[in-house]
């Protein structure tokens, strides 16, 4: 890998072991070397996880309100 955007283009197959041995390989090699490109692999893994846990969350009542509340005051200007 020369470029960390070829970690973004392949880290969907990467993660789901759907590389082809030689570009896992690089792949592999590559997030040896840079840690920013491990924490975006990291993340991108994690991201469905996270997503289903935030919207498992129920919010307080009085947040809701407050949220709407403070929507309907922006939307009327």
């Amino acid at each position: 890998m020369k470029h960390c955007k070829e970690v973004v283009d392949f880290c969907l197959d990467y993660l789901e072991g759907e590389l082809p041995v030689p570009e896992h390989d690089r792949l592999s090699q590559h997030l040896s070397i840079c840690t920013e490109c491990v924490n975006f692999v990291e993340t991108y893994r994690r991201t469905p996880e996270i997503s289903r846990e935030a919207l498992a969350l129920e919010m307080p009542v009085q947040l809701k309100e407050a949220v709407k509340s403070y929507l309907r005051m922006r939307c009327s200007k």
